[in-house]
């Protein structure tokens, strides 16, 4: 891939993550304000939770980190037939483990939704039970399309792989509106179903213009047998991060009614810069770093991988500090408007600032894993992720009696730091050349000037809020949010340029070049 056709890719991705990272946060908005930090909302994102463990322990991410550097090697030896063969025994070993999943949870829903939900009296653990049934489809329907994904990636096409999520994102929106006034929560749960559908839907015409679906399961191909291992650890390492949600939504549910929906809201709040910026990045490139490791280019994988992430630490610090200053204002724009009381903003905002410590580590983690995974290692990240659920999961249980849902958002960022650390000293070790003596030497000149554009940024909220702009309504608070964060990226740009730091600048004339260019790669 060129460096031109890459930065156009670039931009589709990004554009179609930036889509979907908006959707994603007006769905929560939709969501947020039709039904409250009330108990069926509580309801709605426990019920999410089994049939999305089945998803990160079958599919999800095992799928590209596995999948994507066999195609690639496949296809760099011209092997295209063999390739797609070992795509369909792939899908079909997937979709016969998945159904067989969601028929045995849906049996035994009863019995395990209790244990999630200790917390929730009787008729909101029966309407847990009842749309995690209903979501139990969505599992099997996803599956399907992160194959797709994984085949227009390993051959660079990202365009309908990257409006998948659009679409998911927008059923839900569109049911939550059009069907919640007849079927209520459950109008939730449905939307995930058709938005699952739409989700592989959209990606089935350009998969089949480059490869033919085959009913078959050829165990016996050394490369179909070389993804189902590469998936075992992947799969292990995923499942281990659900034990963190799964963990946090059981001690949510003791807390208080509504306190499932203000976790998950400012979680999912934070995830925005990841999924924007470090998933995007991490999609983009692990094919690249795949194919450097099959053509055994050292020189190449080591630039690509420490420029990514020293762009990731430039930007992800500087969201941060800023995000830490406005994070009360942003909670008020979004769910501000009636059906969030005072208290439950409040606590978002506590939590959601707790959150935002481990912005970039949890963007890291996403990057640094692809450099293990494009050499067919997706045992190590799985340590890593271990490491990081274990830290979790006992910052968590030690500190929610006292601090409540901040305790649990501080077990989340300090695993992610965790397990930041424990892969770039890995990677340093393994490969000495790769030269992330650089990236380390960054962090604390971009910390101090990450701290000066979030006091930049606090000067201006203090400075609006004696000109009283809250005192406007939502305008007011909007006009808060955006000088102060135009001060700090000011300040941040400057103190850049004053020290030497190329990641930002060249974010910036890279996104606007792309942005420029014509052209689909996909």
């Amino acid at each position: 891939m060129t460096a031109r056709t890459l930065a156009r890719a670039g931009a589709i991705v990004v554009a179609a993550y930036l889509g979907s990272r908006v959707l994603g946060w007006l769905r929560l908005v939709v969501i947020g304000n039709l039904f409250g930090a009330q108990a069926d909302l509580d309801a709605y994102f426990a019920a999410f939770r089994i049939p999305d463990l089945i998803y990160q322990l079958v599919a999800a991410g095992a799928v590209s980190s596995s999948l994507i550097p066999v195609l690639a090697g496949l296809l760099h030896q011209d092997e295209r037939a063999r390739a797609f063969r070992v795509v369909s025994t792939v899908l079909n070993a997937m979709l016969i483990v998945l159904i067989g999943f969601s028929l045995v949870m849906a049996i035994f829903a009863p019995v395990l939704v209790p244990l999630l939900v200790p917390g929730f009296d009787v008729p909101s653990t029966e309407l847990t039970v009842r749309l995690t049934r209903i979501m139990l489809v969505s599992p099997i329907l996803l599956a399907a399309g992160a194959v797709a994904s994984s085949v227009l990636n390993a051959e660079g096409r990202f365009g309908a792989a990257a409006a998948a999520p659009l679409l998911y994102n927008l059923a839900i929106i569109g049911a939550a509106l059009v069907l919640s006034p007849a079927l209520g929560i459950d109008s939730l749960a449905v939307g995930v179903v058709l938005g699952s559908a739409l989700h592989v839907a959209i990606q089935v015409p350009a998969v089949r213009r480059r490869m033919n679906y085959d009913l078959v399961l050829d165990l016996k191909d050394a490369a179909a047998r070389q993804v189902l291992r590469l998936m075992v650890p992947r799969s292990i390492g995923l499942g281990a991060n659900q034990i963190t949600f799964i963990v946090n939504t059981t001690l949510a549910s003791t807390v208080a009614a509504g306190a499932v929906s203000v976790y998950t809201i400012a979680f999912t709040i934070f995830l925005i810069p990841v999924g924007v910026i470090g998933m995007p990045l991490g999609v983009l490139l692990l094919p690249s770093l795949s194919r450097a490791v099959a053509a055994g280019d050292v020189r190449g994988f080591g630039s690509l991988l420490v420029g990514a992430i020293r762009m990731l630490v430039v930007v992800m610090f500087f969201f941060t500090a800023v995000g830490i200053v406005v994070s009360r204002q942003v909670v008020e724009l979004l769910f501000g408007y009636g059906a969030f009381d005072i208290p439950a903003l409040d606590l978002t905002a506590e939590t959601l600032v707790v959150f935002l410590a481990g912005l970039a580590a949890s963007s890291l983690c996403v990057v640094l894993a692809r450099a293990f995974y494009s050499g067919q290692d997706t045992t190590t990240p799985v340590v890593g992720v271990v490491i990081s659920v274990t830290v979790n999961v006992l910052v968590s249980v030690a500190t929610v009696g006292q601090l409540g849902l901040v305790g649990l958002a501080l077990g989340v960022a300090l695993g992610d730091w965790v397990e930041a650390v424990f892969l770039v000293v890995l990677l340093r070790r393994r490969v000495p050349s790769l030269g992330m003596g650089s990236f380390m030497g960054i962090i604390p000149i971009v910390a101090a000037g990450a701290a000066l554009a979030g006091i930049a940024a606090y000067g201006v909220m203090r400075t609006s809020d004696a000109l009283m702009l809250a005192t406007y309504g939502k305008p007011g608070i909007l006009a808060q949010v955006l000088l102060a964060t135009a001060a700090g990226a000011a300040v941040y740009l400057l103190y850049t340029r004053l020290v030497r730091l190329p990641e930002l600048p060249r974010a910036i004339a890279l996104l606007r070049d792309s942005i420029g260019k014509r052209g689909s790669p996909g």
